[in-house]
């Protein structure tokens, strides 16, 4: 039986061996001989962990890979308890399982998926996409990136619009299951320590709109997914977790990477989270209108329609409205974040305060407040 790491630094060639072969990469002539450990991520991803591992195997290992990136839950207690709270480990497994081969946005390939629910043990070894270009989030995604990520965006979301298929997805929750609506809760419980932790970079306006927004967290979920077409939605688009490849095609030009937190809902929460936690305060206020608009006319077109044309089930001007309402929940990533986990790093709790500035902010400039009376 194939024993489970608890650390990305506790990984074995042996373990390598026997995983690579689990997944069908190697046969059992070949096997690990050696290989490199290099941490990546730090202060990019809270509830996981992630190493890039150099491999040199004994034996034929034709087109079995050079790299690869591990992935496996946080080693932090309280980060992890999080993970496991909101199924995001057996989540991401799922999703790679059974449907992100299938996707007409790009993933990297996974060629070993573990997920023991009853031992809580997990672990993903996927392609290392180390050659593509990665924008930092914390300095923020220009708007040329943003058109690109929307772009892509919007064909997950217009291959998944309104789809029968979406009640197949029974391990991928609703927007307003009671798995996602327990974030008011937590929302609620993690704010007075994150306005101790990051209320200092925030405004009174800002403090006071998030003591409004938490007593209404759950109502706005159940509200947006009520009144918008249903998709697959990434849940956590945003600039850390995406790649640029220039020399691909237009359909493979951004690589989505991290799927744990995937889930059913309005596309247009998708777009929120992205323009108001991954590109500058200023960017977006001159940008989003434009970009919002195109990622509709990408969805348009991926429908069969006409860039210009309306979705006869979702206009534009229904989705501007909701766009503007959403800003509203996408305060609760930093909040629950900041005010519940371990940044790990001075880089994990630049970006924490980064997101709740760009959040609120935008909620503040949009005027999304008039959804809250």
């Amino acid at each position: 039986m194939l024993e489970i790491p608890r650390t990305t630094q506790d990984v074995s060639a042996d373990f390598l061996t026997d995983a690579l072969r689990a997944g069908g990469v190697i046969d059992t002539d070949t096997q690990v001989e050696a290989f490199e450990h290099e941490p990546i991520g730090v202060g990019v991803g809270i509830v996981g962990q992630l190493a890039r591992l150099q491999l040199r195997y004994d034996g034929e290992a034709a087109g079995a890979p050079d790299g690869l990136v591990l992935k496996m839950p946080s080693a932090f207690p309280e980060n992890r308890a999080v993970g496991n709270f909101f199924n995001f480990y057996e989540r991401e497994g799922r999703f790679y399982q059974e449907i992100g081969a299938k996707l007409s946005v790009r993933t990297p390939r996974c060629y070993w998926n573990h997920r023991d629910t009853e031992a809580g043990t997990f672990g993903l070894l996927l392609e290392d996409l180390t050659g593509l270009t990665s924008v930092d989030q914390v300095a923020g995604v220009g708007p040329d990136r943003a058109g690109q990520a929307l772009a892509a965006l919007a064909r997950l979301h217009g291959e998944w619009w309104n789809s029968p298929a979406l009640d197949s997805l029974q391990w991928m929750p609703r927007l307003d299951d009671p798995i996602n609506l327990s974030a008011g809760e937590q929302y609620r419980q993690a704010w007075p320590l994150f306005v101790d932790r990051v209320g200092h970079a925030l405004s009174d306006h800002a403090i006071a709109l998030g003591e409004r927004v938490q007593q209404c967290f759950e109502d706005m979920l159940i509200t947006g997914t009520a009144e918008a077409p249903m998709t697959i939605c990434h849940g956590d688009f945003r600039g850390d977790n995406l790649l640029f490849d220039d020399d691909a095609t237009a359909a493979d030009q951004v690589a989505v990477l991290d799927w744990q937190i995937s889930y059913r809902g309005p596309a247009i929460t998708d777009v929120a989270y992205f323009l108001c936690q991954s590109v500058d305060v200023e960017v977006r206020r001159v940008h989003e209108a434009a970009l919002v608009r195109a990622w509709y006319d990408a969805v348009v077109e991926s429908r069969g329609g006409r860039p210009g044309d309306e979705l006869d089930d979702y206009r534009f001007e229904r989705a501007w409205e909701h766009y503007r309402r959403s800003v509203l929940g996408t305060t609760v990533y930093p909040v629950t974040a900041a005010g519940s986990m371990d940044p790990a790093n001075e880089r994990g709790r630049e970006l924490l305060v980064m997101m709740a500035e760009r959040a609120f902010s935008a909620a503040i400039q949009l005027g999304s407040e008039e959804f809250l009376a």
